[in-house]
């Protein structure tokens, strides 16, 4: 997410971080080699050379139903998760997100009934009901699995960008339903269920990869917009229309229903790019565009391939944050296409930047979210520089410089590693998206472009699909140079010492 306090110049000037390393990983399963079904429609999604990364049967699995009214505007909802214990502890409880509910969203989401392999379950709630509780029938077994099902109604706000998360609204044209189903918490070996209570500070959604089957139940007059492929459509009446998506392996779902905007699109190493745009905003739409297939291109160099068939950048009221990223879809503020300098520019690279930083290389956004606000901040330094524009690279990077520089001045400083709901007191900009995109680039001075290069493609080479924490980081970086780097993870990521700003 981009918020509105962005600092990127333009041409006008929790848990624990420290736990064990590694307790954030869970590794791919291993490959199938059985035909199913679920996992042949799952490839759809994806780019031919990516198709490996689908045939692993042991992905929980969702497959949702949702039937949509947008004169609520609200949605109804058949949810079935497929899931297994992959620890080596008993489940007695099984626990998900329940993002609407929460007061920032302006929404609602309520579970309606709830069974394990077809039993009726009893539930509890935590956090202002941001959390449900399933209390399984009978102990889940490690290496054991269950289907949870639940029926669900979600409803969303109206014109609520200036008081609420604009990506849970309906608003010029655009009814945005982030987040609107029950989303599995994650399991944490050595810690437990990720039962914290949601901080409005930073992105919301903490989450492991899963794989997605969706059908949707939608007036005909509304475009359907989501992560993954549609493998399915017809019409099933004058005014309703049934659509199917599959999400080949996603951190979550997002959904939403366009009315009066234009489609634009063009292809970019064998890439659909999508751009949605009001229709008075024409032209700045054919340049967002041209701004997210340059951006997908010089990432899929930089980083390694963007895996999944289609990419699509919606225009959205969002009022109170300039963009927001979600698997296979970002979102950018409406007033941003109506400028004249490059903060456009910037945020949409940015929000396509976290499609690896955070889409593939997931990380826990509730307490360490300098690992992927903090690289995608630094990816428009990058991508600058390899679109042949040094002078705005420059100013991006002096921009991050100023804004640390006066949050030091004033006391503020933190460690990168501080979970966001501490960075009180407008810390949470500055730490996180200024001191974190120059700690990236204190560590490519201190390792060299060659070996800063492959690091970027190392890391995401070796953690996609996995949830990370700082320390797999760090021994990404130094298997990549050959040295030790403890002394530059200390300074910057677990204390705040006063280091020399890069």
């Amino acid at each position: 997410m981009i918020r509105l306090l962005l600092f990127a110049i333009v041409t006008l000037g929790s848990l624990s971080p420290f736990a064990p390393t590694g307790v954030f990983h869970t590794d791919p399963p291993s490959a199938s080699t059985t035909f199913d079904p679920f996992i042949a429609k799952q490839t759809a999604a994806m780019r031919s050379d990516y198709v490996d990364a689908v045939l692993h049967e042991a992905w929980d699995r969702y497959t949702l139903h949702l039937s949509l009214d947008p004169e609520g505007p609200q949605l109804r909802g058949e949810l079935s998760v497929y899931l297994t214990n992959r620890n080596d502890v008993e489940f007695d409880t099984i626990w998900f997100h329940l993002y609407p509910n929460h007061p920032d969203f302006g929404g609602r989401l309520d579970v309606t009934s709830a069974h394990i392999d077809g039993i009726p379950v009893p539930s509890r709630t935590l956090h202002g009901d941001t959390l449900i509780g399933l209390i399984l029938p009978q102990v889940l077994l490690p290496g054991h699995s269950v289907t949870a099902s639940l029926t669900f109604i979600a409803r969303t706000p109206r014109n609520a960008s200036q008081r609420s998360f604009g990506a849970y609204n309906m608003e010029a044209g655009v009814w945005s339903i982030a987040s609107s189903y029950p989303l599995l918490a994650r399991y944490i070996p050595g810690i437990g269920w990720d039962t914290r209570p949601i901080a409005s500070r930073g992105d919301f959604t903490v989450s492991a990869i899963a794989l997605y089957d969706v059908t949707v139940d939608a007036p005909t007059d509304w475009h359907l917009v989501s992560s993954g492929t549609r493998i399915e459509h017809r019409q099933t009446s004058d005014q309703r229309q049934i659509a199917r998506f599959v999400s080949g392996p996603q951190r979550e779902f997002y959904l939403a229903a366009l009315q009066g905007l234009k489609q634009i699109h063009t292809e970019v190493d064998g890439i659909r790019v999508i751009s949605y745009v009001q229709a008075s905003d024409e032209a700045a739409g054919a340049r967002s565009l041209d701004i997210a297939a340059r951006a997908l291109q010089v990432f899929n160099r930089r980083f390694g391939g963007y895996p999944y068939n289609e990419f699509e950048i919606i225009q959205a009221a969002l009022t109170q944050f300039y963009g927001m990223e979600y698997p296979g879809v970002v979102l950018i503020e409406q007033g941003l296409y109506r400028r004249s300098d490059l903060l456009l520019e910037t945020t949409i690279v940015h929000e396509i930047s976290h499609q690896w930083w955070y889409g593939l290389v997931g990380n826990d956004a509730q307490g360490e979210a300098w690992l992927d606000e903090g690289l995608a901040s630094y990816s428009q330094i990058l991508y600058y520089e390899m679109t042949d524009n040094p002078a705005q690279a420059q100013a991006e990077l002096d921009a991050f410089r100023a804004t640390y520089r006066r949050l030091r001045e004033r006391g503020g400083d933190a460690p990168l590693a501080t979970p966001p709901a501490a960075l009180s007191n407008g810390r949470y900009v500055p730490v996180v998206y200024a001191k974190g995109a120059l700690f990236f680039h204190a560590l490519r001075q201190r390792i060299g472009e060659t070996a800063f290069d492959r690091f970027l493609l190392d890391y995401v080479a070796i953690n996609s699909f996995r949830e990370i924490a700082g320390p797999d980081l760090l021994r990404s970086a130094e298997h990549a140079c050959v040295c030790e780097l403890d002394d530059l993870f200390n300074d910057w990521v677990i204390t705040a010492t006063a280091v020399p700003i890069p």
